[in-house]
């Protein structure tokens, strides 16, 4: 029997507790090696989500109020100049701006770029300069400021493979010869989530490489200064051309989180074969007692403990062993998202790209996401290892020790 105060009670228990698992090694390093597993998988996948999320959740904020973009035959085409002046008359709409963007894909390098068109004398002021790491401006590049472009890290060392990483040659089947664009400077590295696959060029160079008609753009951005009026002018927008489509901040913020939560959902449910194997192993090695425990349970019975302190026992040894595990797993899984990067992982969250940013993700560790890991691990253990005690810790002692 074990005396004195709660707490000499709870110390002795403990350290009679981890002599126990000591004892059994073997057996209790198995189930830690399936425990770190287990919790290390599905660590990985929230933390991963979570951060990703929060990333785009921040980059969205700098979003524009409502996109328009013009449908036809099901496919987004460009949209002519004359829808500007009309959304500007719509009351509470502030200004409408155009883009020019679209894709480039280079066959050589089976690689998929984003191109943006803008004026790069904006990245040259103000806070923008801080996000471009700016190169030596060549002497031609200053005499065709339209055959310019600032591109992402990604794609810049893409382009010193093919030893273009001064200029890169663009070509379409309609030119009569290739197009040479100067590189002035690349995008840093904590941009490289965004700017990865992307290449900014002059607008009118822009223009050129996508083949775009002068008096036309690949879609508009509505600015709205009051917020509770963006949905009711992207409706109204909709209403008066119909063959405009609208998609405003909010719904993009809300399909972040969809995507997201669905490629977590999907990455655990193709993991679930597995995490449900662990489990089982975990159960069947847990919750059988061996006849040793089965006979120290006895005798522990036989010599005055308390039915009581013998689950405590059992308690603590299955809350040490799951807690290290847990923590085990929590700490492997930060350290392979966060420092690591996620290497395999990241790619089937980052998306489809061939050009794979090498971000640093910002760690965000919901404590949701800390009692949801505790709740799948922790407390199942418990139970399946004090439940088999407390039945043998209800036997007549006796009886234990001779049955076995």
């Amino acid at each position: 029997m074990i005396s004195g105060s709660w707490f000499e009670r709870q110390k002795n228990i403990i350290d009679y507790s981890l002599q126990s698992l000591l004892r059994r090694r073997s057996k209790n390093i198995l189930i830690l090696i399936i425990f770190v597993l287990l919790v290390f998988a599905v660590s990985s996948i929230l933390f991963i989500t979570g951060s990703l999320t929060r990333e785009m959740m921040i980059t969205s904020n700098d979003l524009p109020d409502i996109t328009v973009q013009r449908i036809l035959g099901g496919r987004q085409v460009n949209v002519p100049a004359l829808f500007i002046p009309e959304i500007e008359k719509i009351p509470g709409v502030e200004a409408v701006e155009t883009r020019v963007w679209g894709y480039f894909y280079l066959t050589s390098l089976q690689a998929n770029f984003t191109i943006y068109g803008m004026d790069l004398n904006l990245l040259e002021e103000g806070e923008y300069r801080k996000i471009v790491n700016w190169k030596n401006i060549p002497e031609q590049a200053e005499k065709n400021p339209d055959f310019r472009m600032i591109v992402g890290q990604g794609v810049y060392e893409l382009l010193k493979d093919i030893q273009m990483e001064k200029a890169y040659l663009f070509y379409q089947p309609s030119w009569e010869k290739p197009i040479p664009f100067d590189i002035i400077g690349t995008f840093k590295t904590e941009t490289e989530l965004q700017s990865n696959d992307l290449m900014v060029l002059q607008t009118e160079g822009a223009r050129r490489v996508l083949e775009l008609p002068p008096d036309e753009f690949s879609d508009l951005v509505v600015y709205v200064p009051n917020p509770e009026e963006i949905e009711n002018i992207a409706l109204k927008i909709r209403r008066y051309f119909p063959e405009l489509r609208t998609v405003t901040r909010a719904q993009i913020q809300n399909t972040y989180s969809s995507v997201f939560g669905w490629k977590s959902a999907f990455v655990l449910s193709s993991l679930l074969v597995a995490i449900f194997a662990f489990l089982i192993l975990i159960w069947d090695k847990a919750s059988g007692l061996s006849p040793e425990e089965k006979r120290e349970i006895g005798i522990l019975k036989a010599i005055g403990w308390d039915t009581d302190v013998i689950l405590s026992v059992k308690f603590w040894e299955g809350l040490i062993l799951s807690g290290i595990s847990s923590l085990a797993g929590i700490l492997l899984a930060y350290a392979y998202i966060y420092w690591l990067r996620a290497p395999g992982l990241r790619e089937i969250f980052i998306g489809w790209s061939t050009i794979y940013p090498s971000f640093q993700l910002i760690p965000d560790v919901d404590p949701k996401f800390l009692l949801l890991i505790v709740t799948i691990s922790v407390v199942p253990y418990l139970a399946v290892t004090v439940f088999p005690a407390w039945k043998a810790a209800i036997t007549d002692p006796d009886a234990i020790i001779r049955n076995i």
